[in-house]
């Protein structure tokens, strides 16, 4: 289901809206869908200050039994006043993401100018394309856009049926009236639970079909705010098919828990044929895989071997896509086929595991008592004896490093019992533990010498392990060789002229390096008049833009939402600066900044610290090595915390400013 909260979440920013009426059109328990002649309506005074409104946003649910299954008619009706330039910005194009196996019987749009006049959005204006996922997107421009004009968009889909969903109630503009309603055949019961002050809704009976309705008025703008999960925080509806009514009347028991979701782990990946096995068997001793070799050893070769063999498909033609023998003679696999593979041969190895899902923490919670399988997009596997993670989709990392989308939060694993026996509970949460900071860093460190005319000659190293080395492999492995120097050029920040670069190597840049955390390193050697500067007979030196550039939170305004980081990560840079025969520095106690965050035990919870030493050398001149630390082994952080958090944060940003000033000693 996260591409339902993408798909609304995008409307709200790129444009959309609902119906056309002085007043709500709830009336009778019914939706007035589109008003021919559309009246302009006035602006609570409330929202003056805003940039939009959503004066009414609808969003029904219709589940109807056709032919052999279930069919979901979508509907999504809202009506926006754009009132300033910003909201006219966010407004201007519409971008509709189409599900898969999804059909758009109707999309209707249409601008209405502050004097009434109507101008509708003509169907050869509407164009189907697909973003550079894959997906497609129905794109179109709204037309006329000023200030005191209204959008409003009516849109109807018919998707595949699917137990469960989520949809988002609350956006970066402020919402009027909103109504949610799912209406489902009498023999199906839902339950929906609100979050974030979203309200729950009842499943009732009504005219031999049930219903949840819900609706709710004046949800305010929830602005995006730095270093935050913006869309776990909105106002959203999670709703999910609850039990099923026999044809006697008679409730059944609560499905699609938890443990359920376990038994369709194992139903989906570990039920093989003989002759998969056989071939599974075979594979692995192409692999040098064998049961008596150590879990971690042979994790890493079915890991490597299959990442680095196996293609991964989003789709592929024919039915054997996920037959293991099939998979192994044409080294291509969907997702599905892939998981199985990683499975059999966990299993013909030996390897004790656990195969399992989890949310993205970015976007979703995980709640006990409320079983959304639809929001869980990330497959793990869970090793007991090593107490460590492997993400077989991500082709681009391995093991212990996953998404860190997943890190902190439960995933329900599957617990495979004793001889495929699966009798009783298979469900277990887990925690999904992070790395600790150690394992990730972000470390520089340069030496720095003057050239007679004061250009700075330098050769830096940046070193980077773990999750902080995940992005730059990617993008070194996945870019063609021709694009390796803007790469390059990105990481090397000390100058913006790519011919100030003189050369660069790139160590252990190969994904396998993940098993040991060997750090990914990129030297170079760099000759730049950028960070000096005459001032008289002195000179300005910008060390502080050695550090590489720097995120600050200068953000004047109470903070609402909570702080939450991507993982735990160490930043140190150390630099000696030699400095030129016959000079000073007139202002070395700038170097020296501290902040940190103490808990109640006096230990630091995050901290930032850089310093000096003056090595004399009346001989050759002076040497100035300069050390900074950056400490965050904890990624979350109520709002209440927030003041001591960007004092962290700020400290480190002004680091970047420092500039020192350079004169001849006497």
């Amino acid at each position: 289901m996260k591409k339902l909260a993408a798909f609304i979440l995008l409307f709200s920013i790129a444009a959309t809206t609902v119906t056309a009426q002085k007043k709500l059109s709830h009336k009778n328990n019914t939706v007035t869908e589109w008003v021919e002649k559309p009246t302009v309506h006035d602006l609570p005074p409330q929202y003056k200050q805003e940039s939009a409104l959503l004066l009414e946003h609808d969003v029904t649910l219709d589940y109807r039994f056709e032919g052999k299954g279930i069919n979901v008619y979508y509907t999504e009706h809202r009506i926006a006043k754009i009132i300033d330039n910003r909201g006219i910005e966010m407004f201007n194009k519409v971008i509709i993401p189409v599900g898969y196996r999804t059909r758009v019987p109707l999309i209707k749009a249409r601008t209405i100018l502050p004097d009434g006049k109507v101008l509708d959005i003509d169907k050869d204006m509407i164009k189907v394309t697909k973003n550079e996922n894959g997906q497609y997107e129905i794109v179109f421009a709204m037309e006329g856009l000023v200030k005191d004009a209204e959008v409003e968009l009516l849109i109807k889909e018919i998707k595949p049926w699917a137990a469960f969903g989520s949809h988002i109630f609350q956006y970066k503009v402020p919402v009027a009236s909103t109504r949610f309603e799912i209406d489902y055949p009498n023999d199906i019961v839902f339950e929906e639970k609100g979050y974030n002050g979203f309200p729950d809704g009842k499943d009732v009976l009504l005219h031999n079909r049930r219903h949840i309705s819900i609706e709710e008025r004046d949800i305010p703008a929830l602005k995006d705010e730095p270093d935050c999960f913006y869309e776990l925080h909105c106002q959203r509806a999670e709703f999910r098919v609850h039990k099923f009514i026999n044809e006697n009347r008679i409730d059944t028991a609560r499905i699609l828990t938890w443990d359920h979701l376990a038994r369709e782990i194992f139903d989906d990946h570990y039920k093989i044929t003989k002759e998969e096995r056989a071939a599974v068997n075979k594979y692995l001793i192409t692999l040098g895989v064998h049961p008596t070799d150590d879990d971690d050893v042979n994790v890493r070769k079915i890991e490597d071997g299959i990442k680095n063999n196996i293609v991964l498909y989003q789709y592929l033609d024919g039915n054997k896509s996920d037959v293991l023998d099939s998979i192994i003679k044409n080294k291509a696999a969907t997702a599905s086929g892939y998981l199985k593979l990683f499975a059999a041969c966990f299993t013909q190895a030996e390897v004790k595991h656990e195969l399992g899902m989890a949310y993205n923490r970015k976007e979703n919670r995980f709640e006990r008592g409320f079983e959304n399988w639809g929001n869980m997009d990330n497959y793990l596997f869970y090793f007991p004896h090593l107490d460590k993670y492997i993400s077989p989709l991500s082709v681009y990392v391995r093991y212990p490093i996953v998404p860190d989308e997943v890190l902190g939060i439960k995933g329900v694993f599957c617990v495979i019992p004793p001889k495929h026996d699966n009798f009783g509970p298979m469900a277990k949460l887990r925690t999904i533990k992070s790395l600790g900071p150690d394992a990730s860093q972000n470390n520089i460190s340069a030496g720095v010498t003057f050239t007679k005319d004061m250009d700075a000659d330098i050769d830096i190293s940046y070193s980077y392990t773990g999750y902080a080395a995940t992005g730059l492999r990617q993008s070194l492995m996945l870019e063609p060789k021709s694009k390796e120097k803007e790469i390059i050029r990105k990481v090397v920040s000390v100058t913006d002229k790519p011919e100030d670069i003189k050369k660069y190597t790139i160590s252990n840049a190969a994904i396998n390096n993940f098993y040991t955390n060997a750090p990914l390193e990129i030297t170079a050697t760099v000759n730049t008049s950028e960070l000096t500067q005459k001032a008289g007979k002195k000179y300005l030196f910008k060390l502080g833009e050695l550090a590489g550039p720097h995120s600050s939170l200068y953000y004047e305004k109470k903070r609402v939402l909570p702080i939450d980081r991507d993982y735990p990560e160490i930043r140190t840079r150390t630099f000696t600066i030699n400095i030129p025969k016959g000079y000073k520095v007139l202002n070395p106690e700038a170097i020296k900044m501290h902040a940190d965050y103490v808990d109640f035990g006096l230990k630091p919870v995050i901290s930032f610290n850089s310093d000096y030493t003056l090595k004399v050398d009346k001989k050759n001149g002076d040497k100035l090595v300069v050390t900074v630390k950056e400490y965050f082994p904890k990624t979350h952080f109520a709002a209440s915390e927030y003041d001591h958090y960007r004092q962290v944060v700020n400290t480190a940003a002004d680091f970047n400013k420092v500039t020192l000033l350079l004169a001849k000693k006497g």
